[in-house]
This record gives structure tokens, C-alpha cells and sequence, in this order.
């Protein structure tokens, strides 16, 4: 009987216990700079050549905490040896590019490590206390999980995309079907869907509470349980703002058709789900020729340098300039409290980010919506949701 990816790629069954040797151990300066503060003195680093350091998350530092934490991990990378990087976009976009190969192992602290799965590589998020312990010894062990099977059928319509993907699966899922399992998108489906499309979309799987994802042409494996996905279902949809403190896994949403009253302040167009170079066209083409309503606040930020680099080539960004737009640094502004493209009190933001709990992206008495590209775009231009 075949195995599944999780299974292939641990070296063991569904529930066995097994030791895992990563090939990647990701830190930045959003969680996983706070394990480097647990590495023991006498101990060290167990490879250092296994562990990368990203500043990607407050770039340039918004505020002294950041600068504290650049400063700590500066230090850290001298102390041990450790590749340091910056100015080269998120992390994840990074190592996905660079570094990682079909079969690998990534950890870090960060919840879309499962981005890694759209190339048949093992990416899972850990603890402080976890990764700290994998620094100093460079293993540890687990339980190879379950794995659940999506199959995904038909195409996405042509004006939808990977975000408004992503918004009904996790919008419409059931959460004890996933936890704690991995995911692994199988299905006819899965053809359609372009290298950035398949990224993105494992990159927000996890938010179901699942261990990791993948994408699977070749499927093989036992699974516990198949649901099937119609992808010619998903319609441009908007994630409604969370209630909760904290982040809400699931997404509460509505047809961008059944929210064009929503006045709004701000929007953002960037990060691993919306930075790509594909998006940054699909923003200056919706853009040319037009202007930025009055009042309204749009920033854009490329996935990476490399992506920077490339929409300067092109044209793209002399297009959101002349739109109104604002050029932010290659980083991952998914939630930042202070610093550049935040909203006040009361005021609206659209992204295409993947957070929307109070406070994610500035004061907590505000309001975060999710929504595609194309959307945010028609959002800045009419100061209000709605779709080009």
C-alpha cells in the first residue's frame, strides 16, 4: 500500500512515533526570536548551518522593541555562525525560492510553515520551548499524523482567485475534520491551479486546525477521510472582521456583491497571500490610468526583493505611485500594531493579508476585512467594497 506524503517524508505510518531530523529551522523577528533566548550557554547550536535567520516581519522596526529584537538576533547570528538575512522579503517566500527541495523539513514558529507543502515539502510550526529544544539539539520526536484528503474539482472562474480560494475553504470547513491531521490537496482540480495558487493555498490550510499541507498530483496514500471541493463554487468573497481578541482560525464571509455599503479607510495589497508578482500586475492594470479616491490609504508591499526588483522592471510600481498608491518594504504585514499602514480608531481596512482580529493591523476599535486583489483595488478607487 502506498504512503502519504506526511508518511513518505517522516519515514513512518499514521501514529507512530518518530524522531525528526529538520533540514531548515526558520527564526525571525515575529515569534521565533524569542527561543533563541532559551538556547542553553553550554550547549549551543546542534547545526548551525541548518538555521536561518529572516528579518521580515517589522521592516524597517516601527518602534524600539524591533530594533531591540534586530539587535538580538544580529548578536545571535555572530555568537553562532548563523546566516542572517534581510531586506530580502518574508521568509517563507524566501526559503521557498532559495533553499527548500521535495521532501525537505521546515520548522519555525509561524502558522503558514504548511507554505512549503505547494512543493512536496514537510513544513510544520512549533513552540518557542520546541524550537529552542531543536536548536540545541537538532531533533526531536512526533507522532506522523493522519492525513485527510481534499480533492478539488473543476476550475476557478476567471474572476475569481487563490484569496477568495482560500476564504470559502476555510469559511466553509469543519474544524474536527482537519485538526491535528495533515491536509493533502489531491484531484483534477489541483492542474488548474498555478504555482502561486497552490502556494497560497497551502499557506493558509493550517488555519483549519490542520498539522500541515500539501499539494498532491499522485495520491497513494491511506486517508482517514476524502471531502470533495468544487472550485468553480468559489465567487469573489470578502472575510468578515473577527470579534475575538486574538485571531479566529475560521473565516466568518459574504459575497463582495452583498457588502458595496461598507465605507472605508485603508487597504493593503502584499504579503505571501497577495505580494506575488502576479497580483502586483493584476493592481497596476486595474490601476492604469485611474486615481486613488480622496481619503483612502493604500499601501503595497512585494513578497520579496526579487518580486521588487521585478515589478520596478516592469513598470508596476511608477503605476501604484501615479495611482497614489505607497511603496512598502518586502515584509510580512499580515498584522503589525505600530509602524507604517496602520488604522485608527473606527476606521476600515481591506487586505490581502490573512488576519482580521481587533488590532491586528493598528488600534483594536477597528475593523479588517479580507478580500482579493481585484477587490482591494476596487475598494480604493471607490473608497467602498466592491469588485472591478
Amino acid at each position: 500500500m502506498g504512503k502519504t506524503m506526511s508518511e513518505k517524508i517522516l519515514g513512518g505510518v499514521a501514529g507512530q512515533t518518530v524522531t525528526v531530523k529538520p533540514d531548515y529551522l526558520l527564526l525571525n523577528d515575529g515569534a521565533s526570536h524569542k527561543a533563541v533566548e532559551l538556547v542553553e550557554e553550554n550547549r549551543g547550536l546542534a547545526n548551525k548551518d541548518k538555521v536561518i535567520i529572516v528579518i521580515d516581519h517589522d521592516v524597517p522596526a516601527g518602534n524600539s522593541d524591533s530594533s531591540a529584537i534586530f539587535v538580538k538576533l544580529v548578536d545571535f547570528s555572530k555568537k553562532y555562525g548563523v546566516e542572517f538575512i534581510q531586506s530580502e522579503g518574508i521568509g517563507y517566500k524566501v526559503l521557498l525560492d532559495k533553499y527548500v527541495k521535495p521532501g525537505e523539513i521546515v520548522v519555525s514558529c509561524g502558522t503558514h510553515n504548511s507554505i512549503f507543502g505547494a512543493v512536496g515539502a514537510l513544513g510544520f510550526d512549533v513552540n518557542t520551548h520546541i524550537m529552542s529544544t531543536l536548536l540545541m539539539k537538532g531533533e526531536y520526536e512526533i507522532t506522523v499524523p493522519q492525513t485527510v484528503a481534499v480533492e478539488l474539482n473543476g476550475k476557478l472562474p476567471k474572476n475569481t482567485s487563490a484569496i477568495d480560494l482560500f476564504i470559502k475553504f476555510l469559511g466553509d470547513t469543519v474544524e474536527n475534520n482537519f485538526a491535528g491531521r495533515a491536509i493533502e490537496f489531491i484531484g483534477e482540480g489541483i492542474k488548474s491551479l498555478s504555482k502561486r495558487e497552490r502556494t497560497v493555498l497551502c499557506s493558509m490550510a493550517t488555519r483549519t486546525g490542520a498539522y500541515t499541507a500539501f499539494v498532491n498530483e499522485n495520491p497513494e496514500g491511506l486517508y482517514v477521510k476524502t471531502i470533495a471541493f468544487n472550485l468553480e463554487d468559489v465567487q469573489p468573497v470578502a472575510a468578515l472582521p473577527s470579534q475575538l481578541y486574538f485571531y479566529k482560525p475560521l473565516y466568518n464571509y459574504k459575497s463582495i456583491k452583498k457588502l458595496t455599503n461598507i465605507e472605508l479607510d485603508a487597504g493593503f495589497i502584499g504579503g505571501y497571500t497577495g505580494g506575488h508578482i502576479e497580483d502586483l500586475r493584476i493592481a497596476a492594470k486595474a490601476m492604469k490610468g485611474k486615481k486613488i479616491a480622496l481619503g483612502f490609504r493604500l499601501c503595497v508591499s512585494p513578497v520579496s526583493s526579487d518580486v521588487y526588483i521585478q515589478a520596478m522592471e516592469e513598470g508596476l510600481i511608477e503605476t501604484f505611485i501615479d495611482f497614489g498608491a505607497q511603496i512598502l518594504p518586502p515584509s510580512d504585514r499580515n498584522r503589525i500594531a505600530q509602524g507604517a499602514g496602520v488604522i485608527d480608531s473606527g476606521e476600515k481596512m481591506i487586505t490581502t493579508g490573512s488576519y482580521n482580529y481587533p488590532g491586528c493591523l493598528g488600534s483594536e476599535d477597528s475593523e479588517v476585512y479580507i478580500a482579493s486583489t481585484s477587490s482591494v483595488v476596487a475598494s480604493a478607487i471607490s473608497k467602498s467594497i466592491c469588485k472591478l
